[in-house]
């Protein structure tokens, strides 16, 4: 090992704990886009479990564990009879408590036959699901109503992402690497200081004021804006849950055509939701606050973001990856800058929602 290295002080001050199990459970995640759910069950891993998604024949979701308990056929296989789900291995049946409503091959029904089952709810765009401690939920899911509301429009989409989910939050916190990683999609080179970031119970906000300069490609279509014209813009960042997080670009164009509207808010949409072990479901919206886009328009906004996120998703895979390999692990040495502020209040909640949960992350130095 080069002897440099080996004298620097070494590991993180706060731990984020991406190589382990980091997910604190009793807090709402989000499961799927509503449009995924259908009769037809379908299956995804969440939060290192997996997990039939489904609705009945009445339209409400729900979410119990995918695996019979007779001889662990995935219930995803199966299908849906009414409000109950049935196995495609031996026919019993499953309600949306997991608890064993018919087996066909007999009479008597196993009375320790059944499933773990998780509450599931309906907000905006998304299936939101509680799988910690069912008795311990004293929340409703953030409120996303924007995604619905007739009078914005709302773009979204998803990857599946193969580093851990703290990996991505912090990203999207950090404002900074945006003149970096994504000077030639973004191209907002004045993405260079930090913002003032604040932290109020497990509420994270950002603010940041920009002098006149043109808006990201981006977004000017979206808003009707011409790439090369100076306008004002603000940074609003959110992040009311680990979950999910916010970015309003709030937009005032000081020189509007004559009856043309000056000012706008393009609302970016961040969520995460831990899959399997280093692999992270992540679902992005784009929101307007325009009743309408053009198909054109919106074909192209959405197409500029993915060219954008596709960057953010190629380093972080090889940034998890890296990590995984390397023998010292979370060991290293690891700099904190002034912009990581908003990253470095995400692990101050997570080691405290883990706490409270009676889990702690390994690693960190004092």
């Amino acid at each position: 090992m080069n002897k440099a290295a080996e004298i620097v002080p070494n590991g993180q001050r706060i731990p984020n704990g991406m190589l382990e199990d980091n997910y604190p459970r009793n807090m709402w995640w989000v499961a799927a886009h509503s449009r995924e759910v259908m009769t037809k069950p379908m299956a995804r891993w969440l939060l290192e479990t997996p997990v039939v998604l489904y609705r009945t024949e009445d339209g409400a979701p729900a979410a119990i564990y995918d695996r019979c308990p007779h001889r662990w056929a995935p219930l995803s296989e199966g299908h849906v009879c009414g409000d109950k789900i049935v196995c495609p291995y031996h026919g019993m049946e499953f309600d949306t408590a997991g608890n064993c409503t018919k087996t066909p091959t007999q009479k008597m029904m196993p009375k320790t036959a059944q499933i773990p089952a998780f509450t599931v709810k309906e907000a905006g765009a998304f299936i939101w699901i509680w799988m910690g401690d069912q008795d311990a939920i004293d929340c409703e899911p953030p409120d996303v109503a924007y995604q619905t509301d007739l009078g914005w429009s709302f773009l979204d989409g998803y990857y599946e992402v193969g580093a851990n989910w703290v990996l991505i939050r912090e990203n999207v916190l950090d404002l900074t690497h945006i003149a970096f990683l994504h000077k030639n999609t973004f191209k907002q080179d004045d993405w260079i200081t930090a913002p003032d970031s604040f932290l109020d119970g497990e509420t994270v906000t950002y603010e940041q004021e920009f002098d006149l300069a043109p808006l990201s490609p981006l977004f000017c279509a979206g808003m009707g804006l011409p790439e090369d014209k100076p306008i004002k813009r603000k940074q609003v960042g959110r992040m009311p849950a680990l979950s999910i997080s916010f970015s309003d670009w709030i937009v005032h164009d000081p020189a509007p055509e004559d009856g043309a509207r000056s000012d706008f808010i393009m609302r970016g949409c961040h969520i995460v939701t831990p899959a399997q072990r280093g692999k992270t479901h992540y679902f992005w919206g784009a929101a307007f606050d325009v009743p309408t886009l053009s198909d054109d328009v919106a074909e192209k906004t959405k197409a500029s973001i993915i060219a954008a996120f596709d960057e953010d998703k190629h380093l972080l895979e090889i940034m998890q990856k890296q990590i995984e390999d390397d023998p010292r692990g979370m060991d290293y040495l690891e700099v904190t800058l002034g912009a990581d502020g908003a990253g470095i209040f995400v692990r101050q909640i997570l080691n405290k929602k883990l706490a409270a949960e009676g889990r702690k992350l390994s690693g960190g130095r004092t």
